[in-house]
């Protein structure tokens, strides 16, 4: 009786924040075209972020600002394979990526309004201005990152600081879209209310999902897959292995995020992006291939025999050169031009 209570009590808190959120979103709506009585609250506000303008800090909201593309959350969604673990959390994190995306990609279509005169703007961008699709992205992939950490069985402590990050970005993200002069705070805030309104939708499916349970990989067995296609499925099934018992694996893709988030944010050349993909790709192989060697060894022998400790530790050390060379590389390549961008 008491657990029957408690979810009526939660589905009734779901429905009237969702409620209030499509609400402040519809007097957003119409008052942006309406009547526009919050423009002098956009014109503080704007004033107020744009007057902290300066080189380290355009430099650093540059970096901010692609958290959101769809390359650097993909890396993000292959690191939390580590953390999450149970495949149930992992499809609806990948559903959550591509619905965002999506989101992204239909957002400016809802509301034909202008941006900010060009002359506020410090980066180039197109198309329309309410809701702010990068802030709507931010609010819905870290917003269920923060759902997701909070529905599974970890450190309250490791919860806690997941959250605080996680909206730490999705504050940095809509502030960034103000200081760029890019978007008004009513943007960012319609962006932030539509993703709430989403949030709860989703959110209540993924629960649905996760009470519903997912079939076993084993009673798949039975279904007939191509050859072919069922090599791949063991591949993606080795990089998600390797992902959920590999801490290493987990900085490897942190390392990869790094470059691609620096890489689209500094522009490099497509020289010094094949070279940074090849390091990082040859550095992950190896990694796994050390997992492989080491499962090897411990399925033939659990002794500690001269042989076997000198294949696992002739893995590790392949791995270590492999990491310490892209890592000298990627810092003759991004040093200078992170120095610079801080800076100009």
């Amino acid at each position: 009786m008491g657990d029957e209570r408690q979810k009526i009590k939660a589905r009734i808190q779901k429905l009237t924040v969702l409620t209030v959120g499509a609400l402040l979103f519809l007097i957003l709506l119409l008052d942006v075209k309406g009547n526009y009585r919050l423009e002098a609250v956009d014109a503080a506000l704007s004033g107020a972020v744009q007057s902290m303008q300066c080189p380290f800090l355009t430099g650093f909201f540059r970096v901010v600002n692609n958290l959101v593309h769809p390359l650097v959350m993909l890396i993000i969604s292959m690191m939390m394979i580590h953390i999450l673990r149970q495949r149930k959390y992992l499809i609806v994190l990948f559903v959550n990526l591509v619905l965002a995306v999506l989101l992204n990609l239909s957002a400016k279509g809802w509301i034909m309004r202008e941006r900010p005169p060009e002359e506020h703007r410090l980066i180039l961008e197109t198309g329309y201005s309410f809701p702010s699709g990068h802030a709507m992205v931010a609010a819905a992939f870290y917003g269920f990152i923060i759902f997701l950490f909070w529905q599974t069985k970890k450190k309250r402590t490791v919860k806690v600081v997941g959250t605080i990050v996680c909206m730490a970005v999705i504050f940095l993200v809509g502030t960034s879209r103000i200081y760029f002069g890019v978007h008004y705070g009513t943007d960012v805030a319609g962006g932030f209310l539509a993703a709430l309104v989403y949030l709860i939708i989703y959110t209540s499916i993924a629960k649905k999902y996760f009470e519903k349970g997912v079939p076993a990989l084993e009673q798949m067995e039975d279904i007939r897959i191509p050859p072919l296609i069922r090599s791949f499925r063991y591949a993606f099934e080795g990089i998600i292995a390797g992902l959920k018992t590999e801490r290493n694996l987990m900085i490897h893709y942190s390392a990869l995020g790094l470059v691609v988030v620096f890489g689209i944010t500094l522009n490099i050349s497509i020289t010094e992006w094949c070279i940074c993909l090849i390091l990082c790709a040859l550095v992950i192989s190896l990694e796994m291939v050390n997992t492989a060697v080491e499962a090897v060894v411990d399925l033939v022998t659990r002794d500690q025999k001269r042989r076997a400790k000198l294949a696992k530790d002739t893995a590790a050390g392949a791995v270590l050169i492999a990491a310490v060379t892209a890592a000298v590389i990627g810092g003759i390549i991004f040093l200078p031009k992170i120095a610079a961008l801080f800076t100009a």
